[in-house]
């Protein structure tokens, strides 16, 4: 990609790609989609590549508008920011980096470093914002929309988030497309949308994304990548390990920092038809929901008295009675229900010939039993076992981070129920002793 600098002389931008980008800039030159994303391990070069890619669109585009989204700005600053200043054509473009400045580049006319924002020589304008206060970039039509390290967008929901950029995109210039680049990072909104491609919660759950067909997947392995400066460090760190898939094939692991570090798919994960399970021991956990879901899990015990996630009912939008339907259409066995606290539906399970009763929600007593039943027997196994088909369950073990816990931002709702029922069977407050476990069932 070339430029025209104030004196006529042309100015490269870009450099040299690996395969996997080259696919990339080929979907997002298409015209096909709405939203191209280029997910890679580390060292992918997805910067360096949604960099290039705003900078050569924008100096084709005399006076357009394009947007450059980091997590927030805090960590926008010495990652997206930086990394977006320093393939900018010249020398010394970072600012507050030895006195650097935007402008000493020949296509910059102008930087509002409060404000972050840079002017190019056409008058193009990119903004450089967070995606913790997106909506402020509303009223505003964009060119290029560059979202980079979106499975870190804690805050933000990613749906919310498209919805909103998508109508931003109406430009008679063109080309009026969205690029995603990240790495995966546990099994959040960005792993539902990139790689199973369902709707939110709330919104159909499992059915397919009905814009779907409007969004291209590029996904770069970082071993392929030539230009990794530090490549062999990288695989004696990751190859192996439980991150390979996130930090070198540009797949998914569970996420740094989680409550239930211990719980990992080969150990706590099996097919239904891979477990004995006893006939006459059930015990359910339930959580109630309207916008959020309302969830009922199963659970048995195998012979050997490990715990069994069996069968999970999880809807958005019914009531208690949907529920209750569900329980008896499906011949459950009858068994203890801990509830979360609402005495009318405790009443509804029982007249329905069900056990119920409020379950004890000490968080920190409920994280502790969870763990302590995720521990792993070197003669039987593991002490839970979920079934596979339970995949809110699963993917909510390999997300739920220890800052979350407490907080509106935790997708929890599985593992509430699970903690309503392992605390229920396990914890009774003994008046001399404290609390120790019943196996009442």
């Amino acid at each position: 990609m070339s430029a025209t600098s104030p004196t006529s002389e042309p100015v490269e931008i870009g450099g040299e790609y690996w395969d996997a980008q080259l696919r990339a800039f080929d979907a997002l030159e298409s015209g096909n989609y709405d939203v191209v994303v280029f997910r890679a391990g580390y060292g992918g070069g997805k910067t360096l590549f949604g960099s290039d890619f705003v900078l050569g669109e924008a100096m084709q585009i005399p006076n357009g508008h394009s947007l450059v989204l980091a997590p927030d700005k805090t960590k926008g600053g010495p990652a997206t920011y930086k990394g977006f200043y320093e393939r900018l054509p010249g020398e010394n473009t970072v600012p507050n980096d030895a006195d650097g400045d935007p402008e000493n580049s020949p296509i910059v006319a102008g930087h509002h470093g409060t404000k972050h924002r840079v002017t190019l020589i056409n008058g193009h304008i990119i903004q450089l914002g967070g995606a913790d206060i997106w909506s402020r970039f509303a009223g505003t039509e964009f060119n290029v929309i560059w979202c980079d390290e979106v499975a870190h967008y804690g805050t933000t929901d990613l749906y919310d988030l498209h919805e909103m950029l998508v109508t931003r995109q109406r430009t008679e210039e063109g080309p009026n497309v969205t690029l995603w680049t990240s790495t995966g990072n546990g099994f959040d909104q960005f792993y539902d949308i990139t790689e199973r491609r369902i709707q939110p919660d709330g919104k159909g759950g499992e059915e397919k994304l009905p814009w779907a067909d409007r969004m291209k997947v590029i996904v770069g392995d970082t071993r392929d990548n030539p230009f990794h400066n530090e490549l062999e460090k990288m695989k004696a760190q990751f190859e192996g390990s439980d991150r390979e898939k996130q930090a070198l094939e540009g797949g998914f692991s569970a996420s740094e920092g989680l409550v239930y570090g211990q719980f990992t798919r080969k150990k706590h994960v099996r097919s239904r038809d891979d477990i004995d399970i006893l006939d006459d021991r059930r015990m359910y956990g339930y959580d109630y929901g309207w916008k959020d879901p309302r969830v009922i899990i199963e659970y048995g015990r195998t012979p050997a008295d490990q715990y069994v996630a069996y069968d999970c009912y999880y809807e958005s939008g019914k009531s208690v009675e949907h529920a209750i339907d569900w329980l008896q259409d499906n011949d459950k066995p009858v068994g203890p229900i801990y509830c979360d606290h609402d005495p009318e539906h405790i009443d509804k399970f029982r007249k329905a010939g069900f056990a119920a009763e409020a379950a004890n929600k000490d968080l920190d007593e409920g994280i502790n039993e969870v763990r302590s039943v995720l521990e792993v027997d070197p003669d039987v196994g593991a002490g839970l076992i979920v079934v596979d088909e339970l995949t809110e369950l699963v993917n909510e073990f390999q997300s739920y981070k220890e800052a979350d816990v407490g907080t509106s931002r935790a997708e929890d709702h599985c593992l509430d129920v699970t903690r309503y029922a392992i605390m229920g069977d396990r914890y009774v407050e003994d008046e001399d002793d404290g609390p120790s476990g019943s196996g009442t069932w």
